[in-house]
């Protein structure tokens, strides 16, 4: 299965607005995904283990814990208390959907 869909930055970046496209790697637990846009890309590992879900992007050393998919609020403060430079780039997103 693959999406496309249109990325919107911030402000300060040129352009404001590209496309970007997910392929779904593997479609079943552990899921895989591979991201791109702008000419880059990274791969986004998911899913659940004994006590909750997960969510890895190795290109980025980023791996922590999930609440359930539609707790935007938790997953973000999640990752953000971690990885604070992902804040921005975070929030963008989130808003957006």
């Amino acid at each position: 299965m693959d999406l496309d869909y249109i990325c919107t930055g911030t402000e300060d970046i040129e352009p404001i607005r590209w496309n970007g496209h997910i392929n779904l790697l593997r479609s079943t637990d552990p899921y895989e995904l591979e991201v791109t846009a702008r000419d880059s890309s990274f791969h986004i590992l998911c899913g659940k283990h004994e006590y909750g879900s997960y969510i890895c992007i190795p290109n980025w050393n980023i791996g922590t814990e999930l609440a359930g998919l539609s707790d935007r609020f938790w997953n973000f403060e999640c990752l953000t208390t971690y990885y604070p430079e992902l804040s921005r780039w975070m929030q963008s997103a989130l808003s957006t959907h």
